[in-house]
């Protein structure tokens, strides 16, 4: 499943090797030469040198030629051959016949074989007629020693083999700090270009000195400017709509919009067993605050409650809060039972503490209601205004919180016994939605019911645990799971059974939702890369999708691990995008492949123009760093319609296609996108 991003041969690898060929080419080639015409040289002297000799003693020789005096003429001979410098030394007459003749043996000392065999020297032997009186006497002949100029040879070829290295060092030495200054702009453009496709806009400050390096990197700085210039203009006016539509003035918090959308949205996704929290926190003293005191004192009074009730709501995973008109906060939380009821309690508790005469209807009063996907919001504010309304309310001993659910006696403990049944019984069942391709969706096959893969994104698979043969409430158990720290064992346990389901075809692109532990656990990233490579050849190809909130609640950490997904192949998707109604400037440096934008985004789109305006903006965004930008809830035609013309890439809803269950070996599910490719 590992991914090279470097392919071939790199360019300074190819400089370095051909400066390296060059120079050894040199070098051979020099010092082969060098030491060739000094051979050549040495023995041209040779042969200078047993000619001299042989003119030289022959004409001394010449008065003692007679048989009286062949002992003087020997005599003579020897003396000179005594040198050492002669290999071989003749006298003959003219019928050949040996007068005299002496020869040494061939010992070089110093000189290695290998040498004398690679450059040998071939000594002519030279000779000189020996006169009689007015006869020829005889034939002198001479051949020099070939031992000196061995040695004489070797010195040479060492001396210049050492000189020869030195100056080709410095050359390559120079060479280097020339290619060096060339290769290192070429390095900090490719550096430069592999960040910006990683969303990290970088600049080069030091400009090379070569004149078309520096206009290169000129240009290369100039568009990454540009491309920054657009992502945070196309930043800033998503921010701009995100505030106008979505975000309280003096809280920041979310207002009364942001509420119902999101609402809505949570809803639809819940499952049939499930159950979430619904509060209502009311300050009853903000209008006499706000006659007596001013709006001042009023804002300050709101800023105090809303800060009391982030702080307290910041032990809850996913827990949101919404300032929907003046003194009302609505609140949501993913947890039911006792540890919601002791939340309910404490807030209720610290408002008493904070009653006083200052606020004459006291501080406020917070109210609280279970609900699932079976209940309208109108009946649950219905609910939340019968308990705020009795007096007992008010207290921390009133009836404050309204439960619908039965499985709100369980505790911490009981959960946490739960997950580690799941763990260990393993009982997972698996469903399954396709983000689908927006021009596939438009193309021709879709509206022939074609059933191929090719307009797929990927799959999202959703989990459904079972607990002694009952489907588990998943929001219920992965607040839980936050709070006793087992989340990543979820993880693990769903990337375990996926790798395990061997009839999905490894051609598939299956995308699962990490959790928040997970994402910044150094310990999974450790794991993870274990798992992905003992289990490449059983795993189809992955995605991970990522809530918005989890990215943001450490983004160095979650570059960290962005980085680590990816050098396993695997893809990355932020979830929920735009549901934490905060600048998008954070996408700097993140390295994913798709936003989903967030589904309160999609709702209604048809009669919310400023929604579309979002959805361009967070397009141009994606678009202009390289990010595919999906959508889900995709609910109507009218939508997908809409979407399309937003150039949104991928689509996912009920009107593409719902969600169904995931069958092993069952490859006609009975609609265009149900089948995941199996073998």
């Amino acid at each position: 499943m590992t991914v090279s991003h470097k392919t071939g041969i790199s360019l300074r690898t190819q400089l370095y090797s051909l400066v390296i060929g060059i120079a050894l080419v040199t070098f051979i080639g020099a010092s082969w030469v060098s030491v060739d015409t000094t051979r050549t040289y040495l023995n041209e002297q040779m042969q200078s040198h047993a000619q001299d000799a042989a003119t030289s003693v022959g004409l001394s020789i010449s008065p003692y030629m007679d048989d009286e005096n062949l002992m003087i003429v020997e005599t003579m001979i020897v003396a000179i051959f005594d040198s050492g410098y002669y290999q071989k030394v003749s006298l003959t007459d003219l019928d050949d016949k040996v007068i005299v003749s002496y020869e040494n043996n061939r010992v070089i000392d110093g000189v290695p074989s290998w040498f004398i065999n690679l450059f040998e020297l071939t000594p002519p032997i030279m000779s000189s007629e020996v006169n009689n009186g007015w006869n020829i006497g005889g034939i002198l002949s001479f051949q020099s020693h070939v031992g000196s100029s061995y040695i004489k040879l070797w010195q040479h070829a060492v001396n210049n083999f050492f000189s020869t290295l030195v100056i080709a060092l410095f050359s390559f030495f120079v060479a280097h700090l020339i290619l060096r200054s060339v290769l290192n702009p070429l390095s900090q453009v490719e550096a430069q270009a592999n960040a910006v496709s990683k969303k990290d806009f970088t600049f080069i400050e030091k400009l090379p000195m070569t004149r078309e390096l520096k206009a290169v990197i000129k240009a290369m700085n100039i568009m990454v400017s540009n491309i920054q210039a657009s992502f945070d203009l196309a930043s800033k006016q998503a921010n701009k709509l995100t505030k106008e539509l979505f975000i309280d003035e003096l809280t920041q918090l979310g207002n009364r919009r942001a509420f119902q959308s999101q609402f809505k949205i949570a809803v639809d996704e819940m499952q049939a067993n499930e159950y979430a929290t619904l509060g209502l926190v009311q300050l009853h003293s903000l209008q006499s605050i706000n006659t007596d005191l001013g709006y001042k004192a009023g804002d300050d009074y709101v800023c105090q409650a809303a800060q009391l009730i982030t702080k307290q709501l910041s032990a809850f995973s996913g827990a949101k809060l919404y300032r929907v008109n003046g003194g009302s906060f609505f609140f949501t939380l993913n947890s039911v039972g006792e540890d919601v009821i002791s939340f309910c309690k404490q807030i209720n508790n610290e408002f008493e503490l904070l009653n006083s005469q200052y606020y004459k209807a006291g501080f406020g009063k917070l109210v609280a209601t279970t609900y699932n996907n079976d209940e309208d919001l109108s009946e649950l504010l219905a609910k939340l205004d019968t308990l705020l309304t009795q007096e007992s309310s008010a207290t921390s001993l009133g009836n404050v919180y309204n439960d619908n659910n039965s499985q709100t006696s369980y505790g911490l403990h009981e959960w946490s016994k739960i997950i580690d049944d799941l763990v260990t019984t393993n009982h997972i069942e698996f469903t399954f939605q396709p983000v689908v391709s927006t021009a596939a969706e438009n193309s021709d096959s879709v509206a022939n019911n074609s059933t191929n893969d090719d307009g797929v994104l990927y799959y999202e698979l959703f989990s459904k645990f079972l607990n002694n043969n009952e489907v588990v409430a998943n929001n219920q158990l992965y607040s839980m799971a936050e709070r006793t720290n087992k989340s990543q064992e979820l993880d693990k346990l769903v990337l375990n059974k996926l790798a395990h389901l061997t009839d999905i075809s490894l051609d598939s692109k299956i995308a699962i939702n990490l959790t928040h532990q997970s994402l910044h656990s150094t310990g999974f990233r450790h794991w993870l890369a274990s798992f992905i490579e003992e289990n490449k050849s059983n795993l189809p190809r992955l995605v991970f999708e990522i809530n918005e909130e989890a990215i943001l609640a450490g983004v160095v950490s979650s570059i960290h691990f962005i980085q680590t997904v990816k050098s396993l192949g695997i893809e990355v998707c932020i979830d929920r995008f735009g549901a934490s109604f905060t600048s998008f400037k954070y996408l700097k440096g993140l390295d994913v492949d798709y936003l989903k934008i967030d589904g309160a985004y999609i709702h209604e789109l048809e009669l919310h123009s400023e929604n579309k305006h979002f959805i361009q903006a967070v397009t141009q965004i994606g678009h202009g760093v390289g990010i595919k930008i999906l959508t889900s809830h995709v609910e109507s035609l009218e939508t997908k319609q809409l979407l399309s013309d937003l150039d949104c890439d991928g689509l996912q809803g009920n009107f593409i296609q719902k969600t169904l269950t995931l069958k092993v070996k069952d490859t006609n599910l009975g609609c265009i996108y149900s089948p995941i490719t199996v073998s």
